[in-house]
C-alpha cells in the first residue's frame, strides 16, 4: 500500500514537474517529422528535423509558429499545431520507470540500513546485559569484599588486643626468667655454702671422734698398766 502511494505521489509529480520547472519546454506531437527553418513559413531553409517526442525551448510565439531551441542548439521556427505542452507518454514511462527503480534502489537501501540498525540495535542491547551482568556479579563482589574487610576489621582488633597481651606475657616472662636465673644463681651459692658448712661440721665431728676414741685408747692403757 505505501509503495503504491509512493509510485501514485511521483507520478503527480512528473505530470506537475513539466508545466513547473519546465514552462518552456513542450513536444513534437504525433508520429510524425517536423522541420525546423530560418523563418515561420515552409520558403524558409530547414535547418533541422525533429521527430516525435523530440522537446524543443520555447523562445518566442507567433500566430502560427514558435521560435524554439532544439535540443542540439539550432534554433528556428517550427508550426504550432506539432508542439504540445504534455509530456510524452514514452517519456512519462521511462521516467516512471526510472524514477521507479530509484525508489526501489532506495527502499532496498533502506532495508539494508534498518537490517544493520536491527543488528546494531541487537548488538547494543547484548552488550548492555553483559555490562548489567558484570554490574551485578562486582556489585556481589564488592558486598563479599566489604563483608570480609568488615570481619578482618574486627578481628584484627581482637588480634591488637592479644598481640599486646602477648607482648606483655613476654615481657613478665623475660623477668620472671630473668628473676629466676638470679634465683638460680643464689642458689647455687646457698648450695655451696652449705655444703662447706656440711663438710666442715663432718670434718670437725670425724676429728672430734677421733679425739675421743685416741683419749679413750690412751685411758684404757692406763688403766691396764695399773
Amino acid at each position: 500500500m505505501l509503495k503504491r502511494f509512493s509510485t501514485f505521489v511521483f507520478i503527480c509529480l512528473l505530470v506537475a514537474g513539466p508545466s513547473l520547472g519546465f514552462a518552456d519546454t513542450r513536444y513534437v506531437s504525433d508520429e510524425l517529422v517536423i522541420t525546423v527553418r530560418t523563418g515561420p513559413g515552409n520558403q524558409y531553409q530547414i535547418l533541422e528535423t525533429l521527430k516525435t517526442d523530440s522537446p524543443v525551448e520555447i523562445l518566442e510565439e507567433t500566430e502560427n509558429h514558435f521560435k524554439a531551441r532544439t535540443r542540439k542548439g539550432t534554433e528556428g521556427y517550427v508550426l504550432k499545431q506539432y508542439i504540445t505542452k504534455n509530456t510524452p507518454k514514452k517519456l512519462l514511462i521511462a521516467r516512471l520507470e526510472k524514477e521507479k527503480a530509484a525508489l526501489e534502489r532506495r527502499l532496498e537501501q533502506a532495508k539494508e540500513e534498518r537490517q544493520q540498525q536491527v543488528q546494531v540495535a541487537s548488538s547494543e542491547q547484548a552488550k548492555v546485559a553483559a555490562l548489567t551482568s558484570d554490574l551485578k556479579n562486582t556489585r556481589d563482589e564488592l558486598a563479599q569484599v566489604s563483608s570480609a574487610f568488615e570481619e578482618l576489621k574486627e578481628r584484627s582488633e581482637g588480634v591488637l588486643e592479644l598481640t599486646a597481651e602477648r607482648d606483655q606475657l613476654l615481657e613478665e616472662n623475660t623477668r620472671i626468667n630473668s628473676e629466676l636465673a638470679i634465683l638460680q644463681e643464689e642458689n647455687k651459692d646457698f648450695h655451696r655454702s652449705n655444703m662447706i658448712q656440711w663438710f666442715l661440721a663432718g670434718g670437725g665431728v670425724f676429728f672430734f671422734g677421733w679425739l675421743i676414741g685416741k683419749i679413750s685408747r690412751k685411758k684404757k692403757r692406763g688403766f691396764s698398766r695399773l
